[in-house]
């Protein structure tokens, strides 16, 4: 099964690609950055959307994954953060909708129980356990990119515990 786990934002969209046979393997990651500075326009918020859609439109129709899996936002005071990320995840379930690809959306504190087996786990917790968990010599400094890989770890490991109940 190929898993795509994805840490939504408009700055930072982060992906990675799990493989799940016949051990876990990473396959490929990254990192989608925009930025409203480098956009010469009065409204960069379309044109950074662009940018999310056409690179995961990419990486969708290159990987074909069997699923997508998108961390779960919280609400937090900063409205207006919450909402740019909310508008990279509309974008996300909009690609998955016209592809046709299934897609999943994972609660942070599920990713972390999901990895870790307790949901209070740091984020140097959840490393130390992607790296044991896909046998990687080389660490991955990536906070962005990590959160991807642990969305898409802890699907697999859900659904390998769905299997043995």
């Amino acid at each position: 099964m190929k898993v795509l786990g994805i840490d939504p934002g408009l700055a930072s969209c982060a992906w990675a690609l799990i493989e799940s046979e016949p051990e876990y393997r990473l396959v490929s990651y990254g990192e989608i950055k925009t930025s409203s500075k480098n956009i010469l326009s009065n409204n960069p918020l379309p044109q950074r959307l662009k940018i999310i859609y056409n690179e995961l439109k990419k990486i969708l129709l290159l990987y074909r994954p069997d699923v997508v899996c998108v961390e779960a936002q919280f609400y937090s005071k900063i409205a207006k953060s919450i909402i740019n990320t909310y508008l990279a995840v509309s974008i996300i379930y909009l690609l998955c909708g016209m592809l046709n690809f299934k897609i999943e959306e994972i609660p942070a504190k599920s990713v972390k129980l999901g990895i870790t087996g307790y949901g209070g786990a740091t984020k140097k917790q959840i490393k130390r356990m992607i790296k044991l968990l896909l046998n990687n010599e080389k660490e991955i400094h990536n906070e962005h990119v990590n959160d991807a890989i642990a969305v898409a770890l802890c699907f697999l490991n859900t659904k390998r515990m769905d299997n043995y109940v």
